[in-house]
């Protein structure tokens, strides 16, 4: 059964024939500016970020198996970059001013990781046994310029972003406005319906990013969560975008099953912070427990 406000758009002038995203992107410069400027950026970070893990890698910190912290930042970086830039497309391709609100405030989060990697890094490079050693220096000096560099192109981007979402903001609001009308409750119900869809694509980020480091950086083939971990990668995707059906078609039968998959979530990252925070626990959490402590609480 479709919503009050699914029929409430049906029922709209020229609603029914919504332009293809390819006609909207020639009449929207804002839009393929936004899009565009994502990539780029995206480009020019993991290409930064590249060359840091090159450099440590084939450096006597990996080969001491010391610094392990650093692989974590990074792909953490990485994945971020690339959640970005389909937060951007997605933004432009249904004309989602919240999701464009979320994605400016996104990127803002990513400059602000990159003053904390100058701190995390550091850390990440004081190992006892190599302070004497001048790899260390000159590892630790190198990274830094990189690091400089990287959140120099976030913050000139974060500043394009802000002037781009704020054009996009008004364009996107009177498109709205003139497919649902001025009726306030129709309007209302429209902006919550959008940043429900929001929190869930954000819901997905954060739970990839922990199950992703969880896999990769804490547990082994042998372990029994393994699986475990494995098999709650699609369920819990697939609960998460079953709620959005749910809302469009208001089922009530799907929602108390989101609600049943939510108080599972709660219950399974309850168990993974208290495993994280477990003294016997702690070398295998050593270099990760603020990032897995990070995505886990999102």
């Amino acid at each position: 059964m479709a919503t009050p406000l699914h029929n409430d758009l049906e029922t709209k002038p020229g609603v029914h024939r919504q332009q293809s995203f390819v006609d909207f992107l020639s009449k929207s410069r804002n839009s393929i500016y936004l899009v565009v400027l994502s990539i780029f950026e995206a480009l020019v970070v993991i290409a930064l970020e590249a060359i840091i893990f090159k450099k440590f890698y084939y450096s006597r910190f990996s080969k001491e198996k010391l610094g392990l912290g650093i692989p974590v930042y990074l792909m953490i970086f990485i994945f971020s970059q690339a959640f970005q830039v389909f937060l951007g497309w997605d933004a432009v391709r249904n004309q989602n001013t919240i999701q464009i609100i979320a994605f400016t405030l996104f990127n803002l989060c990513c400059f602000t990781y990159a003053m904390v990697q100058f701190r995390q890094m550091d850390r990440a490079l004081k190992e006892p046994i190599l302070n004497n050693i001048p790899v260390a220096a000159s590892l630790k000096h190198f990274i830094r310029q990189i690091l400089i560099a990287n959140a120099v192109v976030i913050a000139i981007c974060e500043v394009i972003y802000i002037y781009l979402a704020a054009r996009l903001y008004q364009e996107f609001g009177w498109r709205i406005y003139k497919k649902i009308g001025a009726d306030p409750e129709i309007r209302n119900m429209y902006r919550w319906y959008q940043i429900f869809v929001m929190i869930l694509k954000l819901d997905i980020f954060f739970f990839l990013g922990y199950s992703i480091q969880y896999l990769v950086l804490v547990l082994q083939l042998g372990d029994m969560e393994y699986p475990l971990t494995i098999i709650a990668l699609p369920v819990t995707c697939l609960v998460l975008v079953s709620a959005v059906y749910a809302v469009r078609h208001e089922s009530k039968n799907l929602m108390i099953l989101f609600f049943i998959g939510l108080v599972a979530g709660i219950a399974y990252f309850v168990f993974k912070l208290a495993r994280i925070y477990d003294p016997g626990e702690e070398a295998n959490y050593r270099y990760f427990k603020e990032f897995l402590t990070f995505f886990g609480k999102q």
